[in-house]
């Protein structure tokens, strides 16, 4: 077999998959979750296969994408092999968040509890009764508002990967830094035209374009696209389930905060931040890990991220 050649994307260099290679003694199968909303979403559980590591196997995890992505690209899928490649049986799932949720109107952050009871609703119909949910970047505040929320008997840990202490906040200062139009505080004035009194009012949504919203040019990489409705309810000033630095402290399971050195869309004080909350609050244990010289996607550094994840499973669970 070749080796595998890498490509150069946005985030650096990287590894381009290799299938046969990526999946090599691992066990995998598609599946649907079907929400109590009447949604259905894809999914995929990576299992080892043999007997080997009992113990680990055991233990389920649920990997939760980020922003615009989806259970099958980017950090989800390098996560679940890894944890699936360490003796762990992994279900990475999409939500409602997923791929262009976000610009057709579809992905209400406030409903994705719903997405997260039907992927634990899977594990369970498979046996497992210790779960733990993983989420990356998005993924993070929506599994650690989860189980702030629900607080299920069958979920024994919360991990977070480049978790922001807030996405509005987070939104707002990168759009001020890089001159965004149209400003923050033009879509919420925007937003309430279209969307008051109740907010759901679908039927007066739009999809609007942001120029600068991720860089100082006019390149198409540079901006955002949204709907209204969705852009209101996960990155709006009234989202408190969007605002991971006013749920942290009601996390009641071991929490690990695994963050990137050099990432360019999370500050470096927000993991403290979110440490320092949970320790407050009722957390009965908090990890705070940095993995230095790395971007937000922590870009070539697979091993090390899954070491982390995993030292922290066979540690606290």
């Amino acid at each position: 077999m070749r080796p595998a050649r890498r490509i150069t994307a946005r985030g650096g260099r990287r590894h381009v998959p290799v299938f046969g290679a990526d999946d090599r003694g691992l066990a995998i199968d598609l599946v649907l979750t079907h929400t109590e909303d009447g949604h259905s979403w894809d999914g995929m559980i990576f299992r080892p296969r043999g007997d080997r590591e009992q113990r680990r196997r055991r233990l389920g995890v649920i990997v939760i994408h980020g922003s615009v992505g989806n259970y099958l690209t980017g950090v989800p899928r390098r996560v679940s092999f890894g944890l699936a490649q360490a003796g762990f049986t992994v279900l990475s799932v999409n939500t409602r968040m997923a791929n262009y949720g976000v610009i057709f109107g579809g992905g209400l952050m406030h409903r994705t509890p719903l997405d997260i009871d039907a992927a634990l609703a899977v594990m369970r119909r498979r046996g497992f009764r210790r779960i733990v949910l993983l989420g990356f970047s998005l993924g993070s505040t929506m599994v650690t508002h989860y189980q702030a929320l629900r607080q299920p008997a069958d979920v024994v840990g919360v991990c977070t990967l480049a978790h922001p202490a807030s996405l509005p906040a987070a939104l707002r200062l990168r759009w001020a830094h890089y001159g965004a139009e149209p400003t923050y505080e033009e879509v919420v004035e925007e937003a309430h035209l279209r969307l008051a009194p109740d907010f759901e009012r679908t039927r007066r949504d739009g999809i609007f374009i942001v120029r600068r919203a991720r860089g100082f040019g006019e390149r198409p990489v540079d901006g955002e696209v949204w709907s209204y409705l969705a852009w209101w309810h996960s990155r709006g000033p009234r989202a408190p389930h969007a605002e991971s630095r006013l749920r942290i402290g009601h996390v009641t399971v071991p929490l690990a905060i695994i963050q990137a050195g050099e990432d360019e869309l999370v500050r470096a004080a927000e993991g403290a931040q979110l440490e320092s909350i949970a320790r407050q609050g009722d957390c009965p244990s908090v990890l705070l890990e940095t993995i230095p010289g790395t971007d937000h996607v922590f870009t070539g550094a697979d091993t090390d991220l899954t070491e982390a994840i995993v030292e922290w499973l066979d540690e606290r669970l």
